[in-house]
């Protein structure tokens, strides 16, 4: 009898979506997104494979293993959410943002199955001189991003950024913007350094001070450049290797300017601090410790980019990046620089479909192993709907 009734709730909920009925939102609800496929081939095997995070050391045996690769895992769809007025002269948005570059399942073919991943979930409520935003959003340190087909867009290279589960307030009062967040403590130690397990929402080092990290930004806009400068401070709960617990800071300071010059656009960034690991500085490396204390890792860099548009079919982009950790903070095997180098040539059939062609030279540094390098010729499509 169970059987029966739930065949037949089956049947009337397959009918119902056949016939195309759909329950509507009484907020006007626009989608978005693009499908992506990349295609990727390394002249050595790297780490983190498709997303080039950095080079094994020349004398491995990786260094001698081309690599052929390709993905649609970093296809992307979202939703804007346009809700009701509020207050005097307000309005509520909101945006829900989906990829699929939240892990593999443990199995043979995980490369054509992967995981959804949160990107962006955010509620704002927006007036002409102000903004709350709760949610998960670009850390105010992020931006701006170099023109490049890779996935982590300068991840370890010179590019500090990350998503966080913030508060965030926002002044606008033109030609100026001044925005103070307030964020989980999200330290990476575990998640990029040893590349562990995942937990369903593991308490780590920052979530164990008790205290929120803190961000903010001003920027300027003159109507045709943008100036920015950004900094974050927060502090992480790490153990020694006896087990003692230290409190170490993490903190940062950024800057970066966009410069449009008719066809051609110059982006400079650049930044400074320690413990940065969880926004990919470092070269994905925040700390060292021995048997008595932790050590912050400190590291400078940044990345330059222009943009030329030939027409408004054609457009190319080259850039570089480095992320430069201090020699004196980093222990035996570590990696010291990151060496970064793009170029790339973009077409356009229509607006909305783009074909990517790109060249990129990565050189990893090490304080007592050979360097390692790769050249990389990735071809991406976009499809944006």
């Amino acid at each position: 009898m169970k059987k029966t009734k739930f065949l037949v709730l089956f049947i009337l909920c397959s009918n119902w979506l056949v016939a195309g009925e759909a329950v509507e939102s009484k907020y006007k609800i626009d989608i978005y997104g693009f499908i992506k496929l990349e295609t990727i081939y390394d002249n050595t095997e790297v780490v983190r494979g498709d997303w080039l995070l950095y080079v094994k050391p020349g004398n491995s045996a990786e260094s001698e293993q081309s690599v052929f690769s390709m993905n649609a895992r970093h296809s992307r769809i979202g939703m804007k959410i346009k809700g009701p007025q509020v207050l005097k002269n307000g309005t509520v948005n909101a945006l829900i943002e989906t990829d699929f570059a939240g892990g593999f399942p443990n199995s043979s073919t995980a490369a054509r199955q992967p995981l959804l991943r949160l990107r962006h979930a955010w509620v704002e409520i927006n007036k002409p001189g102000w903004e709350l935003r709760f949610g998960q959003d670009w850390a105010l340190i992020a931006g701006p991003f170099p023109n490049t087909t890779s996935f982590v867009v300068g991840a370890g290279k010179g590019n500090l950024w990350m998503r966080y589960p913030q508060i965030k307030y926002t002044f606008k009062r033109k030609p100026l913007q001044l925005a103070l967040s307030v964020n989980r403590p999200m330290a990476g130690n575990t998640k990029y350094d040893d590349n562990a397990g995942g937990d369903f929402d593991m308490v780590e080092d920052g979530e164990r001070t008790g205290k929120p990290w803190m961000m903010a930004r001003a920027w300027l806009n003159t109507g045709r450049s943008i100036f920015s400068i950004s900094g974050h401070y927060g502090q992480e709960q790490i153990d020694d290797l006896s087990s003692a617990s230290h409190n170490m800071a993490s903190y940062s300071l950024n800057g970066d300017v966009i410069l449009p010059m008719g066809d051609l656009t110059l982006t400079f960034r650049g930044f400074m601090g320690e413990n940065l690991n969880s926004f990919f500085g470092g070269v994905f490396q925040g700390f060292t410790r021995d048997a008595t204390s932790v050590t912050n890792v400190a590291s400078k860099g940044g990345w330059a980019q222009g943009k030329y548009t030939i027409s408004p079919r054609w457009a190319i982009t080259a850039g570089c990046g480095l992320d430069d950790p201090e020699d004196d903070d980093l222990s035996s095997e570590m990696r010291s620089k990151n060496n970064w180098v793009f170029a790339n040539a973009a077409f356009s059939l229509d607006e909305n479909l783009i074909f990517m062609l790109e060249g990129e030279y990565l050189k990893t540094s090490y304080i007592s192993e050979e360097a390692g390098e790769n050249f990389r010729i990735q071809f991406v499509t976009y499809f944006k709907f």
